[in-house]
């Protein structure tokens, strides 16, 4: 379930984003706006998309995934409803552009850390599955949203979208959380036990050597090992525990087996712990923020993120402008709609081939070399594209370009999971996606702002293109020097 929900989700957010750029034509006709004026629509919906994922991320964890997503669904809906009725392009950056992409953002990073949460041995797999929406639903919609625009004109056409996103409410129902409802209420109750309910001590029994010291928190009570027991609380229980496992080791109780956590004296108990100043509370909830977001030093994550805004800059004009071009070289309105569908079901086969491929145990190490293989290619691709000026090459452009994208797509937060781990994953999803927005703000204007000065999409496909390898290349610099430096560490080891 949670897999179809992400699904309809990827299809509802990312499909209909993609589908905007349907309406480019008939926007820039209407309003009577040249090419970079018409191109801050789709960049506000894809900026403010990525720019607010944090805060999805954050209503994720403080409300739910369940709550957040619908709340999301609701206000996309209604800035595309609102966008029908648009009377200039100002109108539309803010009911389009800002609200339908806040929407959006609330509900796309739950509904994608939903499936980390949930699957760890075939993660890979069930992105690729989960994200295929993407590709699906860029198939169907694409040449939908053509029909809607000639029998019903482009605002018909939204009003229709407004109600199709509406589904984002269905999708958050299937996110069923991992713990129960009550289990915040449960812990409350519960809190004067706490030292007997969370603490257990475990001792090998063929080893001396303490194995967990209190460091380990396992639920004793059965009814509270899948509680939804939310991080300020978990943490902070956390950080007392260890307060208490300080101050005994301090005062000499060195040897594990002796020390029974049931009979700790009540004033350094967790229990009373609680009852502290405020001022200590304070302090427990900056180590909860520093904790959530720890991943952000971690060299791995630098050069993955310096690396992300390079590919988001590229990734969001082929997009935007591939259906402009296509009927700039002649191609019809049917036939460049069409692409868009081929680029769709495309992208489904690398979803989930990749995702696939890269699940298997002797190629898990490799996903990073996949993942850069992939936007690798889509930066060739648009750099050869303008030389493809008939409906064949284009088709073909669709095809590979589509099957690395797809591939890129499902390993994004595969990728985000291997370097930060698990732990951080809707966190580091947040802050991923919210890297993408101020490349995706400006890369489509930009792009449009070289076709109006040289006539022409060369320019904006080949920078497009460069990105593309620009962010591949960081990647392999750093793996290069992290191979480098392992090299060193074992010759040193041996020496």
């Amino acid at each position: 379930m949670i897999v179809a929900g992400c699904f309809l989700a990827t299809i509802c957010i990312r499909a209909v984003t993609r589908c905007v750029s349907m309406f480019f034509v008939e926007f820039q006709l209407h309003f009577e706006k040249d090419y970079s004026t018409t191109a801050w629509i789709h960049s506000l919906v894809d900026s403010t998309t990525m720019l607010c994922a944090p805060l999805g991320s954050f209503l994720g964890n403080r409300l739910s995934c369940r709550a957040t997503v619908a709340l999301g669904g609701l206000l996309s809906s209604a800035g595309l409803v609102l966008s029908s009725f648009a009377s200039s392009l100002e109108h539309l950056y803010i009911s389009m552009g800002i609200l339908t992409g806040l929407g959006f953002a609330l509900s796309y990073t739950p509904s994608v850390a939903m499936v980390g949460k949930y699957f760890s041995d075939r993660k890979a797999l069930a992105y690729g599955i989960a994200l295929s929406g993407n590709g699906i639903g860029t198939f169907i919609l694409a040449p939908a949203v053509q029909l809607l625009i000639e029998h019903y004109s482009w605002r018909g056409a939204l009003l229709v979208l407004g109600g199709f996103v509406s589904n984002l409410c269905v999708s958050g129902a299937l996110m069923r959380p991992l713990g129960s409802k009550g289990g915040e209420r449960i812990l409350e109750k519960n809190m004067a036990n706490v030292e007997t309910d969370c603490i257990t001590t475990r001792l090998d029994s063929k080893n001396t050597k303490q194995e967990t010291l209190l460091g380990e928190i396992e639920p004793a009570n059965p009814k509270l090992a899948n509680c939804n027991i939310t991080e300020d609380l978990k943490c902070m229980t956390l950080n007392k525990v260890n307060y208490v496992k300080t101050k005994k080791e301090d005062s000499g109780l060195t040897e594990a087996k002796s020390l029974d956590p049931h009979k700790l004296d009540d004033a350094d108990s967790p229990s009373a712990l609680l009852n502290t100043k405020t001022s200590s509370s304070s302090r427990f909830l900056c180590l909860v923020s520093s904790e959530e977001f720890g991943f952000l030093l971690l060299p791995d994550f630098l050069f993955l993120s310096v690396s992300l805004l390079f590919l988001a800059y590229g990734c969001s004009t082929p997009v935007v402008y591939l259906v402009p071009y296509a009927l700039s070289v002649g191609v019809g309105y049917q036939e460049a709609a069409f692409l868009m569908s081929i680029f769709g079901v495309s992208g489904i086969v690398g979803n989930i081939t990749f995702g696939w491929i890269t699940d298997r145990k002797f190629l898990k190490s490799y996903r990073m070399l996949a993942y850069m293989v992939a936007i690798g290619m889509e930066g060739l691709c648009c750099m050869c594209l303008p030389l493809f000026n008939s409906f064949s090459l284009l088709v073909t452009f669709s095809i590979i370009y589509g099957y690395f994208d797809g591939a890129y797509v499902a390993l994004i937060p595969v990728v985000t999971s291997d370097v930060v781990g698990s732990t951080y994953m809707t966190c580091a999803l947040g802050v991923v996606y919210f890297l993408h927005a101020a490349p995706y703000l400006v890369s489509p204007p930009l792009g449009g702002w070289f076709v109006d000065k040289t006539g022409n999409y060369a320019a904006t496909f080949i920078i497009s293109g460069t990105s593309f390898l620009f962010s591949a290349v960081v990647l392999a610099a750093a793996m290069l020097v992290k191979h480098c430096q392992r090299k060193k560490s074992n010759s040193a080891t041996q020496l």
